[in-house]
């Protein structure tokens, strides 16, 4: 009897023993069954896809960077007198002739230069046609317009010369709020294309 029982005490201790060391072992095993296996594959593919984001992210084609284009304006001397060239740098545009003359209208950056065109005038449209820029101001280009003979003519001089640096136009065609004008400041006649001023530029 003491012996069975004893038999029994042993079987008991070696079950409890056996238990511990299985459940041990079960939660230090890995993972193995098939749908923790998809589980963990497909977290996998996950992270990549978002490294792959990040990536992508950081790695993006850079913004375009403007080309940009030179320009000769032309403005009037200290004597007002002569024409002077300057040279600037703009955003290449289609509309070149139109970004010129806008420039024209801020007026000069280097010194000894002067304004030739009221800052308040507007280009309202330029419009190009057989090699003639048809020009339409805006009214400050009269309304403004500091007066003079000598005065009107750098004006019209330096909107002539600066467009027809450009190869396609050879003449142009000043208006005002879209219509002919006779004269800017009443010297000078502009009711028909003008040809480039060229023995007014200083050389």
């Amino acid at each position: 009897m003491k012996t069975t029982i004893k038999a029994l005490l042993v079987i008991a201790l070696v079950s409890l023993f056996a238990i511990a060391v299985i459940g041990c072992e079960e939660r230090g095993k890995p993972v193995t069954s098939a749908n923790d296996v998809h589980k963990y594959t497909a977290t996998a593919r996950d992270v990549k896809k978002v490294d792959n984001a990040v990536s992508e992210s950081t790695t993006s084609t850079p913004e375009r960077v403007a080309k940009s284009i030179s320009v000769t304006l032309y403005f009037s001397d200290d004597q007002a007198e002569y024409l002077v060239p300057e040279n600037r740098s703009i955003e290449e545009t289609a509309a070149v002739a139109r970004a010129a003359l806008e420039e024209l209208v801020k007026g000069p950056a280097e010194r000894g230069h002067h304004a030739t065109i009221p800052s308040e005038t507007k280009i309202l449209d330029v419009d190009i046609n057989q090699h003639i820029a048809y020009v339409n101001f805006s009214h400050e280009l009269i309304d403004k317009h500091w007066g003079g003979s000598t005065g009107e003519l750098m004006t019209i001089s330096s909107i002539v010369d600066t467009l027809t640096e450009f190869k396609s136009i050879q003449k142009v065609q000043i208006l005002v709020e879209g219509k002919v004008v006779e004269t800017i400041t009443g010297h000078s006649d502009v009711s028909k294309p003008l040809a480039r001023y060229e023995t007014i530029i200083k050389k």
